[in-house]
C-alpha cells in the first residue's frame, strides 16, 4: 500500500505480522503520552509511573464472583480494548527498504482473568495502628493495603492493569482497589474501564468535547510564554521535609460534590477552580509558619485533558499539563478562590491544550526517547513544581461489582517515589467525590492534609466573594483540567 501515513503504516504492520505468523487480533498506534510514559519506563528501569480508583462496596464479594464477573464483562465486543498489551514487531513501511522495530497495542483476547484479578489480605489491627492520622483503624487498615499495593508495580508485559479485592481472613472483600500504569490509562480511560468492567449498557459521559479549534498565532505565544514561565523555580517549603524519600503513604477524605458546586457558582468560579484553592488552603494551614514573612506561592503541575469525543472508546494517555500557581501566602479563603479563578480564567481564554492537541502527536513521533522521558517526568522536578494536582472529575454512575454497589470511588494518581514530595487527586462517583493525597513518607504530618482540605472547602463555603456575590459568567468551552 503506497504512502507514509498512519493507514499505510498499520496495513503494513498488520501485513508483516501476518506473515511472521503474529496471531493478535487488532494492533493500534501509541499516543503521544504513551510513547512518553513509556520512554520514561524504559528509560530508568525500576520507577514507574502508577494510577488508579478504589471502590467502597455496600456488602462483600466472593474473589470466585469477582473474577467470573470480570470474565464475563471481558467477553463483551466493547470490552476487548481491555485485554490490549503492548508489543513491539518489526515493520517495514512500503516506500522503504529497511525495516523498523515499533511498539504498538495489540489486543490479546486470551488474557488470563485470574491473573488480573487477586485477593489481598487486608493488614491486621496492630500493624495499621502504626499509622499517624485521626482515622478509624479500619480505614488505616485500608491505607495500608493501598500504601503496600502502590509498591507493586503494573507489569507491563501482559495486559497492564490489575484487581485487589481487600479481603479479611478468607476470600471475602468490600473493597476493590484498580491499578493500572499511566502508559496505557488517563483520567478519562481509567474511568472507561470502570465502567466497562462495572457500569451498565449505557456510555460514560466524559464530558469530552467534539473538537478542539485548529491553533492560531497568538496561541503559539501563548505556548511558548507558558512553556518558559515552567523554567523558573517554585518555592521549597522546609515543611516538605528535604528531599523526597520512602514510599508514597496514601490519605483521602470524601465529600459532596454539591458543596464544591454551591461555592463555585457563588465565586463564579469553577469546581476545578474550588478544589486548587482549598488545596492552597490546606497547604498554607499544614506550612502556616512558612507565609507569615514570605507571600511567594507553590506552583503545582495542573494535568490537562487533550482528548475529544472521538478518542472516547481509546484507552491510552491524551494528557498535558499547566504550571499554576497556588497563593498560599494570601490570608483570606476567599481572595484565594478569587486569585486561582483569575489564572485559571487566563489559561482557559489563551488556547490551554490546543497546541498540544494538534502537534503533541506529530512531535512525539520524531522525539528521543530522553526527550519523551523528561516530558512524562515533568512532574518530579521538584525545582519547579511543588507537587501535581489532578481533577478527573467525576463518573456518573451507578457502578457494580458483582451485583455490589459501589457506594464511594476515590482515585489514586501517581507519585515518582525519590522524586515527588506529594500528588493530589480528585476522583469521584455521581455527586459523591473523593480528595487523595499520596506523599513520600518522608514529608512530615502529610496525613493532615486531607483533613485540611476538608476544613478549607467548609471555609469557603462560609466565605463572601470580594466585592459581593455575582452572577456567573459564561466560560469558553476547551480543553479542560484533567
Amino acid at each position: 500500500m503506497p504512502g507514509d501515513g498512519p493507514g499505510a503504516r498499520l496495513m503494513t504492520l498488520l501485513d508483516t505480522v501476518a506473515k511472521t505468523g503474529y496471531n493478535r487480533a487488532f494492533a493500534r498506534p501509541l499516543t503521544a503520552g504513551d510513547r512518553a510514559y513509556l520512554a520514561f519506563h524504559r528509560l530508568n528501569p525500576g520507577e514507574y509511573q502508577d494510577v488508579g480508583a478504589v471502590l467502597f462496596l455496600d456488602g462483600p464479594v466472593e474473589l470466585a464472583d469477582l473474577r467470573a464477573h470480570v470474565a464475563e464483562r471481558l467477553r463483551a465486543p466493547r470490552a476487548r480494548m481491555l485485554t490490549d498489551r503492548l508489543e513491539t514487531v518489526t515493520v517495514r513501511p512500503a516506500d522503504r527498504r529497511s525495516t523498523v522495530h515499533e511498539t504498538y497495542w495489540v489486543c490479546d483476547p486470551e488474557m488470563k482473568v485470574d491473573e488480573h484479578v487477586v485477593a489481598l489480605e487486608l493488614p491486621g489491627a496492630a500493624e495499621a495502628a502504626g499509622l499517624t492520622g485521626g482515622d478509624a483503624v479500619g480505614d488505616r487498615r485500608i491505607r495500608a493495603a493501598l500504601d503496600g499495593i502502590a509498591t507493586r508495580p503494573i507489569d507491563t508485559s501482559g495486559q497492564p492493569w490489575m484487581l485487589y479485592l481487600l479481603c479479611e481472613r478468607g476470600t471475602a472483600g468490600r473493597v476493590v482497589v484498580y491499578r493500572t500504569s499511566h502508559i496505557a490509562q488517563d483520567g478519562a480511560a481509567l474511568y472507561r474501564s470502570l465502567h466497562l468492567l462495572f457500569g451498565g449498557e449505557d456510555e460514560p459521559d466524559l464530558g469530552l468535547p467534539a473538537s478542539i479549534p485548529r491553533p492560531q498565532v497568538g496561541d503559539y505565544l501563548r505556548f511558548v510564554s507558558r512553556g518558559l514561565s515552567c523554567l523558573s523555580p517554585t518555592r521549597v517549603l522546609d515543611a516538605w521535609g528535604g528531599q523526597p524519600v520512602g514510599p508514597a503513604r496514601h490519605s483521602w477524605i470524601t465529600t459532596e460534590l454539591g458543596l464544591m458546586r454551591d461555592v463555585a457558582h457563588r465565586h463564579d468560579a469553577s469546581v476545578n477552580d474550588v478544589y486548587l484553592a482549598a488545596l492552597a488552603g490546606a497547604v498554607r494551614a499544614w506550612s502556616l509558619p512558612e507565609w507569615r514573612e514570605d507571600s511567594r506561592p507553590v506552583h503545582a503541575l495542573m494535568p490537562v485533558s487533550i482528548r475529544i469525543a472521538a478518542d472516547q472508546n481509546v484507552l491510552s494517555n491524551y494528557t498535558s499539563g499547566v504550571r499554576v500557581p497556588l497563593p498560599c501566602g494570601e490570608p483570606d479563603a476567599a481572595h484565594r478562590l478569587a486569585r486561582i479563578a483569575a489564572v485559571t480564567r487566563r489559561l482557559k481564554d489563551g488556547g490551554m491544550g490546543v497546541v498540544e492537541h494538534h502537534h503533541f502527536p506529530a512531535v512525539a513521533a520524531r522525539a528521543t526517547p530522553r526527550m519523551l522521558s523528561y516530558a512524562a517526568s515533568f512532574g518530579g522536578r521538584t525545582r519547579e513544581l511543588a507537587m501535581v494536582a489532578t481533577n478527573a472529575r467525576t463518573i456518573r454512575g451507578p457502578l457494580a461489582v458483582a451485583g455490589r454497589a459501589v457506594t464511594d470511588l476515590i482515585g489514586t494518581g501517581p507519585l515518582l517515589v525519590g522524586r515527588q514530595h506529594l500528588s493530589v487527586a480528585l476522583f469521584g462517583l455521581g455527586d459523591r467525590i473523593g480528595i487523595t493525597f499520596a506523599a513520600s513518607d518522608s514529608v512530615p504530618n502529610h496525613t493532615r492534609l486531607a483533613q485540611l482540605w476538608l476544613a478549607e472547602l467548609t471555609e469557603l463555603g462560609r466565605s463572601t466573594p470580594p466585592g459581593g456575590v455575582r452572577v456567573p459568567v459564561q466560560r469558553h468551552a476547551g480543553p479542560r483540567a484533567r
